[in-house]
Protein backbone atom coordinates (compact mmCIF):
# COMPACT_ATOMS: atom_id res chain seq x y z
CA UNK A 1 0.00 0.00 0.00
CA UNK A 2 1.59 3.12 -0.95
CA UNK A 3 0.55 6.55 0.32
CA UNK A 4 1.40 9.97 -1.24
CA UNK A 5 3.56 12.62 0.68
CA UNK A 6 5.11 14.75 -1.52
CA UNK A 7 5.41 16.09 -5.20
CA UNK A 8 8.02 13.12 -6.63
CA UNK A 9 7.93 10.85 -3.20
CA UNK A 10 5.59 8.65 -1.56
CA UNK A 11 5.15 6.53 1.45
CA UNK A 12 5.13 2.64 1.28
CA UNK A 13 3.08 1.30 4.13
CA UNK A 14 5.17 -2.20 5.21
CA UNK A 15 2.89 -2.87 8.40
CA UNK A 16 0.08 -1.48 10.30
CA UNK A 17 -0.73 -1.96 13.95
CA UNK A 18 -3.06 -0.44 16.27
CA UNK A 19 -1.77 2.10 18.62
CA UNK A 20 -1.44 -0.54 21.30
CA UNK A 21 0.99 -2.07 19.22
CA UNK A 22 -1.75 -5.21 19.02
CA UNK A 23 -3.02 -7.11 15.86
CA UNK A 24 -0.10 -6.10 13.38
CA UNK A 25 -0.56 -6.71 9.57
CA UNK A 26 2.73 -6.96 7.69
CA UNK A 27 2.32 -5.66 3.77
CA UNK A 28 5.60 -7.93 2.38
CA UNK A 29 3.48 -9.81 0.48
CA UNK A 30 1.53 -7.74 -1.32
CA UNK A 31 4.91 -6.21 -2.29
CA UNK A 32 5.90 -9.75 -3.46
CA UNK A 33 2.45 -9.92 -5.43
CA UNK A 34 2.83 -6.85 -7.36
CA UNK A 35 6.49 -7.39 -8.48
CA UNK A 36 5.16 -10.50 -9.38
CA UNK A 37 2.30 -8.67 -11.61
CA UNK A 38 4.61 -6.70 -13.13
CA UNK A 39 7.07 -9.90 -14.28
CA UNK A 40 4.37 -11.24 -15.60
CA UNK A 41 3.66 -7.75 -17.89
CA UNK A 42 7.18 -7.55 -18.89
CA UNK A 43 6.89 -10.87 -19.84
CA UNK A 44 4.24 -10.47 -22.29
CA UNK A 45 5.47 -7.49 -23.60
CA UNK A 46 9.03 -9.67 -24.01
CA UNK A 47 7.04 -12.33 -26.11
CA UNK A 48 6.28 -9.59 -28.29
CA UNK A 49 9.53 -8.22 -28.86
CA UNK A 50 11.93 -10.80 -29.25
CA UNK A 51 12.64 -10.50 -32.55
CA UNK A 52 14.18 -6.87 -32.71
CA UNK A 53 14.86 -6.29 -28.91
CA UNK A 54 18.29 -6.98 -29.29
CA UNK A 55 18.63 -4.48 -32.29
CA UNK A 56 18.32 -1.26 -30.39
CA UNK A 57 19.65 0.26 -27.49
CA UNK A 58 16.51 0.57 -25.88
CA UNK A 59 16.11 -3.20 -26.16
CA UNK A 60 19.00 -4.07 -24.83
CA UNK A 61 17.83 -2.16 -21.42
CA UNK A 62 14.51 -3.76 -21.47
CA UNK A 63 16.19 -7.14 -21.26
CA UNK A 64 18.41 -5.65 -18.46
CA UNK A 65 15.35 -4.65 -16.84
CA UNK A 66 13.95 -7.58 -16.86
CA UNK A 67 16.67 -9.27 -15.06
CA UNK A 68 16.97 -6.72 -12.68
CA UNK A 69 12.56 -7.00 -11.68
CA UNK A 70 13.62 -10.99 -11.40
CA UNK A 71 16.34 -10.16 -8.84
CA UNK A 72 13.98 -7.39 -6.72
CA UNK A 73 11.48 -10.43 -6.51
CA UNK A 74 14.14 -12.98 -5.33
CA UNK A 75 14.67 -10.54 -2.99
CA UNK A 76 11.90 -9.41 -1.70
CA UNK A 77 10.71 -13.37 -1.29
CA UNK A 78 13.93 -14.13 0.14
CA UNK A 79 12.71 -11.04 3.36
CA UNK A 80 9.31 -12.62 3.37
CA UNK A 81 10.48 -16.56 4.19
CA UNK A 82 12.65 -15.17 6.72
CA UNK A 83 11.45 -12.42 8.15
CA UNK A 84 11.39 -14.03 11.58
CA UNK A 85 14.70 -14.40 11.30
CA UNK A 86 16.20 -10.73 10.51
CA UNK A 87 15.21 -7.18 10.77
CA UNK A 88 12.71 -7.82 7.51
CA UNK A 89 11.30 -4.25 7.38
CA UNK A 90 14.61 -2.55 7.29
CA UNK A 91 15.42 -5.04 4.39
CA UNK A 92 12.34 -4.58 2.94
CA UNK A 93 12.03 -0.76 2.75
CA UNK A 94 16.49 -0.75 1.54
CA UNK A 95 14.75 -2.68 -1.24
CA UNK A 96 12.33 -0.54 -2.29
CA UNK A 97 13.79 3.01 -1.74
CA UNK A 98 17.06 2.24 -3.24
CA UNK A 99 14.77 0.28 -6.04
CA UNK A 100 12.30 3.04 -6.82
CA UNK A 101 15.31 5.90 -6.90
CA UNK A 102 17.26 3.63 -9.66
CA UNK A 103 14.29 3.55 -11.94
CA UNK A 104 13.34 7.09 -11.12
CA UNK A 105 16.91 8.51 -12.66
CA UNK A 106 16.56 6.10 -15.44
CA UNK A 107 13.85 6.97 -18.29
CA UNK A 108 15.45 10.60 -19.45
CA UNK A 109 19.26 8.88 -19.89
CA UNK A 110 17.26 6.07 -21.78
CA UNK A 111 15.31 8.39 -23.95
CA UNK A 112 18.21 10.62 -24.95
CA UNK A 113 20.64 7.29 -25.34
CA UNK A 114 17.81 5.56 -27.35
CA UNK A 115 17.08 8.75 -29.50
CA UNK A 116 21.40 9.06 -30.15
CA UNK A 117 21.13 5.21 -30.70
CA UNK A 118 18.53 5.90 -33.71
CA UNK A 119 19.89 8.79 -35.02
CA UNK A 120 23.91 7.10 -35.12
CA UNK A 121 22.17 4.63 -37.63
CA UNK A 122 21.95 6.70 -40.33
CA UNK A 123 25.42 7.58 -40.33
CA UNK A 124 26.95 4.22 -39.58
CA UNK A 125 27.45 1.21 -42.34
CA UNK A 126 26.74 -1.38 -39.76
CA UNK A 127 23.89 -3.03 -39.49
CA UNK A 128 21.26 -2.92 -36.57
CA UNK A 129 22.42 -6.34 -34.24
CA UNK A 130 26.20 -5.55 -35.37
CA UNK A 131 28.25 -7.12 -32.46
CA UNK A 132 30.13 -3.80 -32.13
CA UNK A 133 27.06 -1.93 -32.38
CA UNK A 134 25.43 -4.78 -29.77
CA UNK A 135 28.54 -4.37 -27.19
CA UNK A 136 28.70 -0.83 -27.09
CA UNK A 137 24.79 -0.73 -26.34
CA UNK A 138 25.71 -3.34 -23.58
CA UNK A 139 28.41 -1.27 -21.97
CA UNK A 140 26.45 2.16 -22.22
CA UNK A 141 23.38 0.01 -20.27
CA UNK A 142 25.85 -1.09 -17.78
CA UNK A 143 27.07 2.31 -17.05
CA UNK A 144 23.87 4.04 -16.83
CA UNK A 145 23.12 1.22 -14.24
CA UNK A 146 25.74 1.73 -12.47
CA UNK A 147 25.75 5.90 -12.14
CA UNK A 148 21.75 5.04 -11.20
CA UNK A 149 23.28 2.97 -8.12
CA UNK A 150 25.26 5.38 -7.23
CA UNK A 151 23.30 7.95 -6.91
CA UNK A 152 20.75 6.04 -5.15
CA UNK A 153 23.65 5.23 -2.76
CA UNK A 154 24.66 9.17 -2.17
CA UNK A 155 21.06 10.32 -2.10
CA UNK A 156 18.46 7.75 -0.84
CA UNK A 157 17.36 7.67 2.98
CA UNK A 158 15.88 4.29 3.62
CA UNK A 159 14.87 5.17 7.19
CA UNK A 160 11.94 3.48 8.73
CA UNK A 161 9.09 5.74 9.69
CA UNK A 162 6.21 5.25 12.05
CA UNK A 163 2.62 8.14 11.26
CA UNK A 164 -0.89 8.04 12.29
CA UNK A 165 -2.39 6.38 9.62
CA UNK A 166 -5.89 6.01 10.14
CA UNK A 167 -7.72 6.52 13.57
CA UNK A 168 -6.58 4.49 16.26
CA UNK A 169 -3.81 2.78 13.64
CA UNK A 170 -0.36 3.48 12.89
CA UNK A 171 1.93 2.38 10.15
CA UNK A 172 5.49 1.52 9.86
CA UNK A 173 6.69 3.26 6.30
CA UNK A 174 9.49 3.97 4.08
CA UNK A 175 9.91 6.45 1.56
CA UNK A 176 10.35 5.44 -2.26
CA UNK A 177 10.24 7.77 -5.43
CA UNK A 178 7.92 8.09 -8.25
CA UNK A 179 9.16 8.57 -11.76
CA UNK A 180 8.04 12.07 -13.34
CA UNK A 181 9.65 11.91 -16.50
CA UNK A 182 6.85 9.07 -16.95
CA UNK A 183 4.52 10.66 -16.35
CA UNK A 184 4.79 13.82 -18.48
CA UNK A 185 5.93 11.48 -20.96
CA UNK A 186 3.03 9.86 -21.31
CA UNK A 187 0.88 12.88 -20.13
CA UNK A 188 2.48 15.10 -23.19
CA UNK A 189 2.90 11.98 -26.26
CA UNK A 190 -0.83 11.07 -25.72
CA UNK A 191 -2.06 14.96 -26.00
CA UNK A 192 0.00 15.38 -28.88
CA UNK A 193 -0.77 12.46 -30.72
CA UNK A 194 -4.89 13.07 -30.03
CA UNK A 195 -4.03 16.69 -30.98
CA UNK A 196 -2.71 15.69 -34.34
CA UNK A 197 -5.71 13.07 -35.35
CA UNK A 198 -8.51 15.33 -33.84
CA UNK A 199 -7.37 18.14 -36.58
CA UNK A 200 -7.97 15.47 -39.25
CA UNK A 201 -10.93 13.41 -37.33
CA UNK A 202 -13.03 13.60 -40.45
CA UNK A 203 -10.73 10.96 -42.39
CA UNK A 204 -9.54 9.09 -39.80
CA UNK A 205 -11.83 6.30 -39.74
CA UNK A 206 -11.39 5.85 -43.01
CA UNK A 207 -7.63 5.92 -42.94
CA UNK A 208 -7.53 3.06 -40.52
CA UNK A 209 -9.83 0.85 -42.40
CA UNK A 210 -7.75 1.27 -45.23
CA UNK A 211 -4.48 0.65 -43.36
CA UNK A 212 -6.22 -2.22 -41.87
CA UNK A 213 -6.94 -3.80 -45.37
CA UNK A 214 -3.46 -3.19 -46.80
CA UNK A 215 -1.95 -5.37 -43.35
CA UNK A 216 -4.19 -7.94 -43.81
CA UNK A 217 -2.07 -8.40 -47.86
CA UNK A 218 1.51 -8.10 -46.54
CA UNK A 219 2.35 -12.10 -47.60
CA UNK A 220 2.45 -10.04 -51.21
CA UNK A 221 3.07 -6.76 -50.22
CA UNK A 222 6.24 -6.98 -48.21
CA UNK A 223 8.12 -9.56 -49.84
CA UNK A 224 8.36 -9.35 -53.40
CA UNK A 225 10.99 -12.23 -53.37
CA UNK A 226 10.41 -13.28 -57.35
CA UNK A 227 8.84 -12.35 -60.48
CA UNK A 228 6.63 -15.21 -59.64
CA UNK A 229 5.02 -13.26 -56.70
CA UNK A 230 3.68 -10.72 -58.62
CA UNK A 231 2.36 -12.80 -62.13
CA UNK A 232 0.05 -14.69 -58.97
CA UNK A 233 -1.62 -11.50 -57.71
CA UNK A 234 -4.88 -10.96 -58.65
CA UNK A 235 -5.34 -10.24 -62.13
CA UNK A 236 -7.32 -7.18 -61.76
CA UNK A 237 -4.26 -5.35 -60.02
CA UNK A 238 -1.96 -6.57 -62.88
CA UNK A 239 -4.07 -5.48 -65.75
CA UNK A 240 -4.64 -2.27 -67.34
CA UNK A 241 -2.13 0.98 -66.85
CA UNK A 242 -4.70 3.50 -66.66
CA UNK A 243 -5.20 4.72 -63.56
CA UNK A 244 -9.06 4.26 -61.63
CA UNK A 245 -10.67 7.43 -62.11
CA UNK A 246 -11.60 7.53 -58.25
CA UNK A 247 -7.73 7.82 -57.79
CA UNK A 248 -7.70 11.82 -58.40
CA UNK A 249 -10.38 12.28 -56.29
CA UNK A 250 -9.28 10.13 -53.27
CA UNK A 251 -5.97 10.98 -53.98
CA UNK A 252 -6.82 14.52 -52.11
CA UNK A 253 -8.15 12.97 -49.25
CA UNK A 254 -4.94 10.80 -48.27
CA UNK A 255 -3.48 12.45 -45.04
CA UNK A 256 -0.04 13.55 -44.65
CA UNK A 257 2.66 11.16 -43.58
CA UNK A 258 3.46 11.90 -40.20
CA UNK A 259 -0.86 11.57 -39.89
CA UNK A 260 -0.66 8.30 -41.26
CA UNK A 261 2.89 7.66 -38.40
CA UNK A 262 0.46 8.88 -35.88
CA UNK A 263 -2.58 6.96 -36.72
CA UNK A 264 -0.53 3.83 -36.52
CA UNK A 265 0.87 4.93 -32.87
CA UNK A 266 -2.22 5.53 -31.26
CA UNK A 267 -4.22 3.00 -32.83
CA UNK A 268 -1.26 0.22 -30.70
CA UNK A 269 -0.51 2.72 -28.05
CA UNK A 270 -3.63 3.84 -26.78
CA UNK A 271 -4.59 1.53 -24.19
CA UNK A 272 -1.04 2.12 -22.48
CA UNK A 273 -1.27 5.54 -22.78
CA UNK A 274 -5.27 6.15 -21.72
CA UNK A 275 -4.51 3.87 -18.50
CA UNK A 276 -1.05 6.17 -17.72
CA UNK A 277 -3.23 9.00 -17.75
CA UNK A 278 -5.92 8.25 -16.44
CA UNK A 279 -3.61 6.80 -12.93
CA UNK A 280 -2.25 10.38 -12.68
CA UNK A 281 -5.64 12.20 -13.15
CA UNK A 282 -6.92 9.92 -10.53
CA UNK A 283 -4.30 10.28 -8.06
CA UNK A 284 -2.87 6.91 -7.63
CA UNK A 285 0.23 6.13 -5.93
CA UNK A 286 2.40 4.05 -8.33
CA UNK A 287 6.21 3.89 -7.65
CA UNK A 288 9.10 4.03 -10.00
CA UNK A 289 9.89 0.46 -10.43
CA UNK A 290 6.15 -0.08 -11.38
CA UNK A 291 5.97 2.43 -14.11
CA UNK A 292 9.33 2.00 -15.62
CA UNK A 293 8.51 -1.18 -16.67
CA UNK A 294 8.95 -3.19 -20.72
CA UNK A 295 5.64 -1.62 -21.53
CA UNK A 296 6.88 1.85 -21.18
CA UNK A 297 9.98 1.18 -23.34
CA UNK A 298 8.42 -1.05 -25.94
CA UNK A 299 5.92 2.18 -26.09
CA UNK A 300 9.04 4.70 -26.34
CA UNK A 301 10.80 2.34 -28.96
CA UNK A 302 7.90 2.68 -30.64
CA UNK A 303 8.31 6.63 -30.53
CA UNK A 304 11.72 6.60 -31.86
CA UNK A 305 10.83 4.05 -34.72
CA UNK A 306 8.51 6.10 -35.88
CA UNK A 307 10.41 9.22 -35.88
CA UNK A 308 13.05 7.41 -37.56
CA UNK A 309 11.11 5.52 -39.96
CA UNK A 310 9.28 9.87 -41.04
CA UNK A 311 12.79 10.78 -41.19
CA UNK A 312 14.08 8.22 -43.50
CA UNK A 313 10.64 7.68 -45.30
CA UNK A 314 12.12 9.99 -48.28
CA UNK A 315 15.11 8.25 -49.25
CA UNK A 316 14.33 4.00 -48.02
CA UNK A 317 10.35 4.43 -48.16
CA UNK A 318 8.40 1.14 -46.92
CA UNK A 319 11.87 -0.75 -47.11
CA UNK A 320 13.15 0.84 -43.83
CA UNK A 321 13.93 -1.60 -41.31
CA UNK A 322 13.65 -0.87 -37.90
CA UNK A 323 13.69 -3.10 -35.03
CA UNK A 324 10.03 -2.42 -33.68
CA UNK A 325 7.76 -5.54 -33.62
CA UNK A 326 4.72 -3.51 -32.39
CA UNK A 327 3.79 -0.72 -35.10
CA UNK A 328 3.37 -1.42 -38.92
CA UNK A 329 4.81 1.83 -39.70
CA UNK A 330 5.22 0.52 -43.72
CA UNK A 331 1.73 -0.57 -44.24
CA UNK A 332 0.61 3.40 -42.92
CA UNK A 333 3.19 4.43 -45.32
CA UNK A 334 0.84 3.76 -48.59
CA UNK A 335 -1.50 5.78 -47.00
CA UNK A 336 0.70 8.51 -47.73
CA UNK A 337 2.54 7.79 -50.80
CA UNK A 338 0.58 9.75 -53.04
CA UNK A 339 0.88 12.71 -51.32
CA UNK A 340 4.86 12.52 -52.18
CA UNK A 341 6.56 14.68 -55.17
CA UNK A 342 6.45 12.21 -58.17
CA UNK A 343 10.31 13.21 -57.94
CA UNK A 344 10.53 11.31 -54.98
CA UNK A 345 8.42 8.34 -56.18
CA UNK A 346 10.48 5.36 -57.93
CA UNK A 347 7.86 3.35 -59.94
CA UNK A 348 8.34 -0.04 -59.47
CA UNK A 349 6.43 -3.21 -59.42
CA UNK A 350 5.90 -3.37 -55.70
CA UNK A 351 4.84 0.40 -55.41
CA UNK A 352 2.52 0.12 -58.41
CA UNK A 353 0.58 -2.97 -56.86
CA UNK A 354 0.28 -1.62 -53.75
CA UNK A 355 -1.25 1.51 -55.39
CA UNK A 356 -3.86 0.13 -57.14
CA UNK A 357 -4.45 -2.68 -54.19
CA UNK A 358 -5.26 0.33 -52.09
CA UNK A 359 -8.07 2.32 -54.20
CA UNK A 360 -9.61 -1.06 -54.87
CA UNK A 361 -9.70 -1.32 -51.32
Amino acid sequence: MLIHHTSGSMMAVLQEMQDNGNCPHDEALQYLFFLLSKMALNTLVLSFWLQSITKSFIGILSISMYLVDLLMICAISWIYWFRENLEAHKFLCFSLSHTSTVYSVLPLPVLLAGALDYAAHRHLVVSWDSPGRTAGRCIVVLLMWALACCYSYMYTSAELLTIQYKEEMQALVCPVQDSTVVSYFNLNLFIAAGAILLLYCRGVPRWARLANKLSSKRAWLLAPKSDLAFFNTPQKLKEGTTEDPRMDQDRQDLPPLFVSLTLCFILNWTPYLLMSVACDLLGFAVPAYATVNLLWTACANSLLAGVAFWYSSDDLRPFCKLPDDICTWSFYWHLSKENYPASKMRHNKLSTLSEKLLYQL
